[in-house]
């Protein structure tokens, strides 16, 4: 989760960020000014100022006013001041340019506010003789895209893995785990040697989701969480009771510490951070927020949760989207293909800590390795398959379903067949 700087972006991105942004100030009049002779363009963030990202975007926003004349009305936000966006946007107030990720794209989509940005894929990088579009990773432009088209230009890849100290466990860097059975055979080994092998911030709804969402798609592949909002029949799958079966018994091995389900972000995180933790599952944005409380010798690195029959890596984007209804979206477009050059988006890796969303562009030696899964994956799928954008579904239904699977509270086959039950009733009343 972050100090709440790429979490947002990754998961307030999940729903409320999908809806977030201040107002500039001035009624938008369409696209009356657009075009390259637009000498302005209005931003607003949901980073804070001081975070690394508003600093690598604050000086690309510097360079670009200066090299091209034109101007940003900049507003940094936080995560905080940007909870009436799509409305700014909507009534045409909104700014032209706005951070978004993979997983709230559905949400402007419906509302219409989010302009078509495949143009800029070719657009050409200042200095660099090649074009955005070949300079980002395929799994990047997946992941930022829709059945629409491209939603957004990304500048970060963000991805979910079992996290570990390859100082301290060396074997988990040179043989994972790569199937159910052996990961449990660690799990019980780590056990037996009287460590505890899981930490689990477990008040955290959408963190306790990781362990059925890894299980369940990484055995069906993408869209077999998401179905499960859509269509009551496919909680008869059985890969559903298959992954619900795992997680049950995670649950019920000891495995995650004492009373996980009261630990309270960051506590888990942190005891994983200093060793009291042998594994932790969480996304990219982990290695930077335990960085303080990392010991010298830490290697903080990751390995995919075993597959079961789908070999899919998750994938998802942070980036920015133009809004539909700006003034200047052109003058916006031209900024984002400014931004892709490599001396900015190297920051993303060297300062920011996470992966850039060019494939040419390393991520830092923690996330060397999550990277090469997601560039060398023969199938990518959206965080969390994409159910949060099912709104109601994912908060009223599947999480409260799943916290009670992970805490011991409900076996497999009761939260299959209570997923069921009271998915077929949301659909019903929700159409």
């Amino acid at each position: 989760m972050k100090q709440l700087s790429t979490r947002v972006t990754a998961l307030a991105l999940l729903g409320a960020l999908a809806l977030t942004t201040t107002a500039c100030g001035k009624k938008n009049g369409g696209d009356s000014a657009a075009g390259e002779g637009a000498k302005s363009f209005s931003y607003t963030s949901t980073w804070g100022k001081d975070e690394p990202q508003a600093k690598i975007f604050q000086a690309a926003l510097a360079d670009f006013t200066a090299q091209t004349g034109i101007q940003v009305d900049v507003k940094w936000m936080g995560r905080n001041g940007t909870d009436s966006l799509a409305t700014e946007m909507a009534a045409g107030r909104g700014p032209d340019l706005f951070d978004t990720a993979t997983d709230n794209m559905g949400k402007f989509r419906a509302q219409n506010l989010l302009a078509p940005v495949d143009d800029v894929l070719n657009a050409k990088i200042p200095g660099e003789g090649t074009t955005v579009g070949e300079v980002l990773s395929t799994a990047a432009k997946q992941a930022s895209s829709d059945e629409k088209g491209l939603g957004l230009i990304p500048h970060t890849v963000i991805s979910t893995g079992v996290w570990f100290d390859a100082a301290r466990h060396p074997e988990l860097e040179t043989a994972p785990p790569r199937t159910w059975a052996a990961f449990v055979a660690y799990l019980d080994k780590a056990k037996k040697a009287g460590r505890v092998p899981l930490g689990q911030d477990g008040t955290v709804p959408f963190y306790n989701a990781y362990w059925f969402y890894s299980a369940l798609v990484r055995a069906q592949g993408a869209g077999s969480l998401h179905a499960l909002g859509t269509d009551p029949a496919a909680w008869d799958r059985p890969e559903v009771l298959a992954a619900a079966r795992q997680v049950e018994k995670l649950a019920s091995g000891g495995y995650f510490q004492k009373a996980f389900t009261a630990t309270k972000y960051p506590a888990a995180q942190d005891r994983f951070a200093t060793g009291g933790y042998d594994l932790n599952i969480n996304g990219t944005w982990l290695t930077s927020e335990i960085k303080p409380k990392l010991p010298a010798d830490a290697k903080i690195s990751s390995f995919q949760y075993p597959a079961g029959g789908k070999d899919s890596v998750e994938a998802g984007t942070l980036g920015w989207g133009v809004n539909a209804k700006g003034r200047h979206p052109e003058a916006a477009k031209r900024f984002l293909a400014f931004f892709q050059q490599k001396k900015y988006t190297s920051r993303i890796g060297t300062e920011a800590l996470n992966i850039p969303s060019r494939s040419d562009v390393p991520a830092p030696a923690n996330l060397t390795g999550l990277q090469k899964a997601i560039t060398g994956a023969t199938a990518v799928h959206k965080p969390y398959d994409g159910a949060p954008g099912l709104n109601a579904w994912w908060t009223d239904v599947f999480l409260p379903l799943d916290d009670k699977l992970i805490g011991g509270k409900l076996s497999a086959e009761e939260f299959v067949a209570q997923g069921k039950e009271k998915s077929a009733t949301f659909i019903a009343s929700n159409g």
